[in-house]
Order: C-alpha cells, then sequence, then structure tokens
C-alpha cells in the first residue's frame, strides 16, 4: 500500500494541488521590499497571465507582490539585480519568525542550467544556525517557461526529512509557462531559534541560468 504522503506527491505532481496542508500554520512573508521587475517589464511570455497579490497553492497561501495596474514589481530576478550581465548578486529576505521548520519558496529561472553552484539559498538563525542549499537545474529548479530547454523537468516530491529540499509545479497558465514551489524542511538546529533571513545567491549570467523569487512563506510544521 502506499503512503499518504507518497499518495499526495502524485496528486502534486498530476495538479490536482495538496488540499490536505492547508490547516499548517503558515506565515506568508512581503517581499515587496526587494522586489525589482514586473512580470510584463522583465519580459515574461504571457505576462498578462501572471498572478499577483495573495494566492494558494497546494495548500499552502503566498502573497505575490503587485497590483491589477501592472506598475507594481512582482518579484526578484537576478538577471536585473546584474544588470543584464554577467557576475554574482544577492538578496537577503527578512523573515524574523520563530521556530520555522519548513520554507516554501515560488522559484523559477530564466534560460536554465544542470550545471550545481549557480544558486545557492541560505537560512540564517537569530542564535547561529546556518543552512545553505544548492538548488540544481532539473532537479530543484527549472525554468520558467516550457520550450524543450535543458531544465524543463523537476524532480516532483517533497522532502524525505530535515535539512532537505524538494521541488513541486504551484502554478500553470495553460500556456506553456509556471511557477513551481521550493519546500525546505530546515536543520533541527532551527528548531528552537527565530528565523532571521534567507539569502539566495545567483552566480549565473545571462543566457546561462538566472533565478527569480515570486514569494516566500514559512510554517512552524513539517510539510
Amino acid at each position: 500500500m502506499k503512503s499518504r504522503i507518497s499518495i499526495l506527491v502524485l496528486a502534486i505532481c498530476a495538479g490536482a494541488g495538496l488540499a490536505q496542508a492547508a490547516k499548517v500554520k503558515t506565515t506568508p512573508i512581503d517581499i515587496s521590499s526587494i522586489a525589482n521587475t514586473t512580470w510584463c517589464s522583465a519580459e515574461i511570455i504571457n505576462c498578462s497571465t501572471y498572478p499577483f497579490g495573495a494566492q494558494t497553492y497546494n495548500g499552502i497561501p503566498y502573497v505575490i507582490p503587485g497590483n491589477a495596474q501592472g506598475t507594481a514589481n512582482n518579484f526578484w530576478l537576478s538577471e536585473i539585480a546584474a544588470g543584464g550581465g554577467s557576475g554574482t548578486v544577492s538578496v537577503t529576505i527578512p523573515i524574523n519568525v520563530a521556530k520555522v521548520k519548513t520554507v516554501y519558496t515560488l522559484m523559477n529561472t530564466f534560460w536554465g542550467s544542470t550545471q550545481a553552484g549557480l544558486i545557492t539559498v541560505t537560512f540564517t538563525g537569530s542564535n547561529g544556525a546556518t543552512w545553505t542549499f544548492d538548488p540544481v537545474g532539473n532537479v530543484n529548479v527549472r525554468d520558467y517557461n516550457e520550450n524543450g530547454n535543458t531544465t524543463d523537468s523537476i524532480a516532483c516530491q517533497l522532502p524525505g526529512g530535515v535539512g532537505q529540499s524538494a521541488t513541486i509545479n504551484a502554478w500553470v497558465n495553460g500556456q506553456g509557462q509556471r511557477l513551481d514551489e521550493q519546500v525546505y524542511e530546515l536543520p533541527a538546529a532551527f528548531k528552537n531559534q527565530t528565523l532571521v533571513s534567507m539569502t539566495i545567491t545567483d552566480s549565473g549570467n545571462e543566457g546561462v541560468q538566472r533565478s527569480f523569487l515570486a514569494a516566500v512563506t514559512v510554517s512552524t510544521l513539517i510539510p
């Protein structure tokens, strides 16, 4: 017999969602202060279909920056931060929530590479806890646009335990574009600390890989 968690993951991969997760104690994080472009200014394909405001995916609530007029920034794009060229850029998202066990992000890339080390995500606790994870193309992160690129896949699953991460799909527009949901189960060291911040560092390049972040939500329960 398949376990409940296996059945839920199968439902997620099939696009059925994870409604059972709706009771999880969660806190959406406002990232509007670090958002640096709009969906359409960044030339996202079918940008007008992209979501903003309060959204729920797989039972997890998010707040994506933006407004109905399309004049307020929607997300942080490393390509903009790098000025359209090469170089390492980073952004730190203040969180300041106690006893966080799980962090959820909506993240994808422009272009996409299977090379390790192009993106790192670092979590910092109030009493010295730190954890850095390296999302890899075709496993944890992929191109937002399904176009036969090298990163059109994710290993659709939930984390297997503390200090692990996995990715599932969150949103699709039916026209080939998507937002994916990364699920980070923090190491045990964070259990009795406040999660101070999360830092994304991008070392990609134009035409290689550049990541973007649309939302962050934290939870005091495991996935």
